[in-house]
């Protein structure tokens, strides 16, 4: 696989949101997009989400995405979360004396109207690798990074890859 990476877009929000959408970030141009993530939540923020966006910029149906997440935890042991037909594809952990994340994302023919498929792997509390299907056949545009609370600031760089 090539590993040029070509900018595409950058995206930041300063203020509290519990929702961040990078819209028109794919295309037919790329088949592979990285994108990278990084921020700082809130002291109750705990999980960090995401979600495809349509062409009209509404979120895929849930219950289409089957993931599996392995956390390595310092304090505990490592595990694993397997969730089929999911409604939320999870990004990686916070708490809340370590609010600061980063993730690195691997998006797969996200532009298709086959299966997606993407890959991550974080830090903050925990960090994490996860690998995603997304069993929906509509063509995304995009992306909506969510949290069960307010996080601030969120930088968000997309690249495709040639």
């Amino acid at each position: 696989m090539a590993t040029n990476l070509q900018f595409i877009k950058s995206e930041s929000i300063s203020t509290n949101t519990t929702a961040f959408d990078i819209t028109d970030c794919f295309s037919a141009d790329y088949d592979v997009y990285e994108m990278y993530w990084t921020g700082n939540g809130s002291a109750n923020v705990g999980d960090l989400a995401w979600k495809y966006l349509d062409s009209g910029g509404s979120v895929f149906a849930n219950g289409n995405v089957d993931q599996a997440n392995y956390r390595m935890r310092p304090s505990a042991s490592f595990d694993e979360i397997r969730d089929t037909n999911s409604n939320t594809p999870r990004g990686i952990y916070t708490d809340s004396t370590d609010r600061d994340f980063a993730m690195k994302f691997v998006f797969f023919n996200p532009f298709s109207s086959d299966y997606k498929f993407a890959l991550m792997q974080g830090m903050s509390l925990y960090g994490g690798k996860s690998i995603y299907v997304q069993k929906d056949t509509t063509v995304a545009y995009g992306i909506r990074l969510f949290a069960n609370q307010q996080f601030t600031p969120v930088n968000v760089s997309v690249y495709g890859v040639k």
